[in-house]
């Protein structure tokens, strides 16, 4: 029963869906508060369990944490780590004159931990930008989706043209594609200083490390790239494709009619996708140069900005942007797969309606990336916790 119980707590929108969903799929009648109480009881206990792991790997040799594949475990043929940071509501004490619902928002961490089984080749399998990404209509929603300014006068008649996006078997059709075999995930409301280890343990405990073929990818956050460099420092850093995208079509259409601006963005993206940013550096300082420095608080759209943000932001990740050179070695080349896993979490941790205590919000974290694991964490712990419980006695037949 209390499998049931927690896992409706972890899956449900609520704890009081989730008391409405045991009654109605189960016959079990449990109020929403037994509900909370379970799930975060159970999410303590896999809390303990990750942070226990972290420490007695911390206590191994170095050369056994990340240089010697375990010949007793399965080695993955491409290993593939990407985090990104979430958010959610946690509540914070009481400040006097302020609103109970004001500062709320907190960021999460999140990992996923993918294998993949991909075919190294001589030339680049891909070479052709996927024209999904040629599309302005459907670029600019993407770009707006991740939050990026974008220049005024998107909107207009022009911007209902263009081809329907791809479906997803126009993305597997894509040569040199690599097949992604096994998901798992982590989710913390650590620091990266301590989020890094928790990545780390779990890579090693998937026999990351003994991958021939090895990436991380990130966006362009500072902090990812700390925690490659410190933990994953085998592993190819890869600046996730779809980021460097949203600043060269930002800087390609600012300040620029549509056309002029579409024209000179197909040319800078496959430049790109080539890994040949290096060739629109020049390019963009020019147009840096031409429109001038931004002024102090100028908006974040005004085309001076886009621009010489883009130019910052591509300059400073240039070296992870080699994405023919990761094509051939058959590694992906997108965070698409952490951001999902950020979508998942979030429709039962985020909420302008949910509100988290500090180790409520760690359990409902821990938990929902446990149930969304492929490798299964929560049917192991059940069976050990069974294994465990004081009413559990081995017996010997009698001889």
């Amino acid at each position: 029963m209390q499998q049931k119980v927690v896992h409706a707590g972890v899956n449900s929108s609520s704890y009081q869906q989730a008391a409405r969903d045991l009654a109605e799929l189960s016959d079990l009648t449990v109020t929403a508060k037994q509900v909370e109480r379970l799930t975060h009881r159970v999410g303590q206990e896999r809390v303990d369990q990750r942070d226990a792991a972290v420490a007695a790997f911390r206590d191994r040799p170095l050369m056994g944490q990340d240089t010697i594949a375990d010949p007793g475990r399965p080695c993955p043929p491409v290993a593939m780590v990407s985090v990104d940071g979430g958010r959610l509501q946690v509540r914070s004490p009481a400040r006097s004159g302020s609103s109970p619902r004001a500062g709320h928002w907190r960021e999460s961490k999140v990992a996923v931990l993918e294998t993949y089984q991909s075919t190294a080749s001589a030339t680049d399998p891909d070479p052709d930008v996927p024209r999904c990404f040629l599309d302005v209509t459907h670029t600019a929603q993407l770009v707006r989706g991740l939050g990026h300014a974008l220049p005024t006068g998107l909107e207009g008649p022009e911007a209902q043209a263009g081809p329907d996006p791809p479906t997803e078997a126009d993305r597997a059709r894509r040569p040199g594609r690599p097949q992604r075999l096994v998901r798992s995930a982590l989710a913390s409301r650590a620091c990266a200083d301590d989020f890094g280890p928790m990545m780390h343990q779990a890579a090693w405990e998937r026999n990351f490390f003994g991958a021939h073929r090895r990436a991380f990818l990130g966006d362009g956050q500072a902090a990812n790239w700390t925690i490659q460099r410190r933990h994953f420092p085998s592993f190819e850093a890869i600046l996730d494709f779809v980021h460097a995208l949203s600043y060269v079509f930002a800087a390609a259409l600012a300040g620029r009619r549509r056309s002029e601006g579409a024209a000179v963005y197909t040319r800078w993206i496959q430049a790109v996708w080539a890994g040949q940013v290096e060739s629109i550096l020049p390019e963009l300082e020019a147009r840096s140069a031409e429109l001038g420095v931004p002024p102090p608080e100028c908006p974040d759209s005004d085309p001076r900005e886009l621009v010489l943000e883009a130019l910052r932001y591509l300059r400073n990740n240039a070296e992870r942007m080699r994405y023919d050179e990761y094509r051939r070695a058959g590694l992906p080349i997108m965070t698409s797969a952490v951001e999902s896993m950020i979508k998942q979490i979030n429709r039962r941790a985020k909420g302008s309606e949910k509100f988290w205590s500090e180790p409520g919000a760690e359990a409902i974290l821990q938990l929902r990336a446990d149930s969304l694991s492929e490798t299964e964490p929560l049917a192991r712990f059940w069976k050990q916790r069974e294994q465990e419980a004081p009413w559990h006695r081995p017996y010997r037949r009698a001889g």
